[in-house]
C-alpha cells in the first residue's frame, strides 16, 4: 500500500461502524484495493478465504463493488429498523434457490440469534464443502445450490435465528468479463 493512501487511513480514532469507508473520501484507495484483488485471483486464492472476502467488502465499501442482491432475496430481508443481521432463518431455503436462480453462488453462510440482550453467533452444520474454482461457473452456481441446501435442512431454525449468506456473482471471479 502506498504512503499516501497510509496516511489517509491514520485518522483520529473513528468507529468504521458508523461511518462507512465511502464516506472518508480515500483519495486514489479503490485502484491499489481493485490490484490487491486481482492479485487473489492471479494466485488463485479461493474467494471464500479471509483475504478475497475482506477486499470484497473494502471495495463495497468503497463504492467499487455492487453485490447482486435479486429482488425476493431483498424483500425477504428484514427493515434495517430491525437490527438484525441477514434474512430470518424461514426464508434459508428461498434465499438459496433465489441467489442460485440468479447465477449468484453462496461461499458460506453465518447464523445469528437476535434477543433482547443482543446478537450471539450460532453453530451451524459445520459441512465444511469446498467448490473447485476451475469448474464452469454454472456448475459452481449449482453445487452452491446443492450444499447450501444441505445446510439448510441441518441449520438452527427458529424467529430468533438468522442467517447470513455470503454469495458472489461471476463478476467477482472473472472481473474483466
Amino acid at each position: 500500500m502506498n504512503q499516501q493512501v497510509r496516511r489517509r487511513f491514520s485518522l483520529p480514532k473513528l468507529d468504521l461502524l458508523q461511518h462507512p469507508l465511502a464516506s472518508l473520501e480515500i483519495d486514489g484507495a479503490v485502484e491499489p484495493v481493485r490490484r490487491a484483488y486481482r492479485a487473489c485471483l492471479e494466485r488463485a486464492t479461493p474467494p471464500d478465504w479471509t483475504e478475497a472476502v475482506g477486499i470484497r467488502w473494502a471495495l463495497t465499501e468503497l463504492g467499487a463493488r455492487t453485490p447482486v442482491v435479486p429482488p425476493l432475496t431483498a424483500r425477504l430481508r428484514p427493515a434495517a429498523a430491525d437490527n438484525a443481521p441477514g434474512w430470518p432463518s424461514a426464508h434459508f431455503t428461498e434465499i438459496i434457490n433465489d441467489l442460485a436462480d440468479h447465477a449468484q453462488v453462496i461461499l458460506y453462510s453465518q447464523f445469528w440469534r437476535v434477543d433482547a440482550g443482543g446478537t450471539y453467533g450460532v453453530s451451524g452444520p459445520a459441512l465444511d464443502w469446498e467448490l473447485d474454482w476451475t469448474a464452469p461457473w454454472e456448475h459452481l452456481v449449482e453445487e452452491s445450490r446443492i450444499w447450501s441446501l444441505l445446510e439448510a435442512s441441518e441449520a438452527p431454525a427458529g424467529d430468533d435465528i438468522f442467517v447470513v449468506p455470503t454469495w458472489i456473482d461471476r463478476t467477482d471471479l472473472y472481473p474483466e468479463r
